[in-house]
């Protein structure tokens, strides 16, 4: 559902801005331990459990890069499923697609023609039921 024009301007123009060094460090995700600081010494999981920060998790139907079950899942290399690591009142789980259609991939959920009316809603709902403000 992504417009080519906007598929085409987001790959030219934001893959060849990400820094080399928050590349090596997301890389860190695919190695024993998983995702970790630029140090190579903290552990993020390590730390989930102490967070008091809400999460919201989306997946778009049909998500061939990482599809919804490995969203709802989220296993590191090792197996471990990091959503259980945060606390179930902190986490949100949203699949957006149709079995009827519309549907969603990957780049659909930041660009897709009815993002505004489906997508953008539930981020701003999440924000709005977590603000502490």
């Amino acid at each position: 559902m992504l417009q080519p024009k906007l598929f085409e301007k987001l790959v030219t123009k934001n893959f060849k801005t990400v820094p080399a060094k928050l590349l090596l460090q997301l890389a860190t995700i695919f190695e024993e331990g998983g995702l970790r600081d630029r140090s190579g010494t903290f552990f993020y999981k390590n730390h989930l459990s102490k967070s008091n920060v809400p999460v919201l998790a989306i997946a778009g139907d049909q998500d061939l890069i990482c599809p919804p079950d490995a969203v709802y899942v989220c296993n590191d290399i090792n197996g471990v499923e990091i959503v259980k690591l945060i606390l179930e009142p902190l986490v949100t789980y949203k699949v957006f697609g149709e079995p009827s259609g519309p549907h969603f991939a990957h780049y659909d959920i930041v660009g897709a023609q009815r993002v505004v009316d489906l997508v953008y809603p539930c981020i701003i709902e999440f924000l709005n039921h977590h603000d502490a403000a």
